[in-house]
């Protein structure tokens, strides 16, 4: 059976709380991403600002480690504009319908699944949401030991999931606002929040 995705989107996660596990995190998506290249996929797409109090874009970091595991450039698309899981996923849409991607896998952390597929979904992506240890079957003995990092503990599942609450709550909030409106009030408040400084 061939694989099924034909590209790769790597979510942002914020580096000013708790670093080090949001490299950790970040580096099992970018193994996992190239997994997924080396089983068929032609192109990963890194798309996470530059955030207030960050020394680099989470986009930047992603490249970094991406090359790292002997990625080429050429089939990085490297755009670090966003500030949040709606924006990705407006954005990330947009990018897999551009580069005429036929079925996306977007990668993020198994707490974020289930948000993230929904935002997906309403921006209408030709993509599925999966945690990276989904390519663990075709992943590399490295790969296997950045996603096994990488991978939450029950400590961090039970931590995030008031912060996904949370979220969603806001998200069923907006609801009744159109979906274009609804989509732009989430994207003002990330970059307000999150204070995207660019570069």
């Amino acid at each position: 059976m061939s694989f099924p995705f034909d590209a790769v989107l790597i979510l942002g996660k914020e580096l000013r709380r708790e670093p080090e596990r949001a490299r950790r995190e970040l580096k099992a998506r970018a193994a996992a991403a190239s997994a997924a290249l080396r089983a068929g996929a032609g192109w990963v797409g890194t798309l996470e600002a530059k955030l207030r109090g960050q020394e680099t874009s989470g986009a930047d970091l992603v490249r970094e480690l991406l090359l790292e595991l002997g990625v080429p450039e050429a089939r990085i698309v490297l755009r670090p504009i966003t500030r949040s899981t709606r924006e990705e996923a407006v954005l990330g849409a947009a990018l897999f319908a551009e580069r005429e991607a036929q079925r996306g896998l977007v990668l993020t952390a198994r707490y974020h699944v289930a948000r993230s597929r929904r935002l997906f979904e309403e921006a209408g992506a030709a993509a599925e949401v999966h945690a990276p240890e989904a390519l663990w079957r075709h992943a590399t003995e490295r790969e296997r030991e950045w996603i096994a990092a990488g991978t939450p503990t029950a400590e961090t599942m039970a931590a995030e999931a008031p912060v996904e609450r949370v979220f969603g709550v806001l998200e069923a909030a907006l609801r009744p606002l159109p979906a274009g409106l609804r989509g732009m009030v989430e994207i003002k408040a990330g970059a307000l929040w999150r204070g995207a400084t660019g570069g």
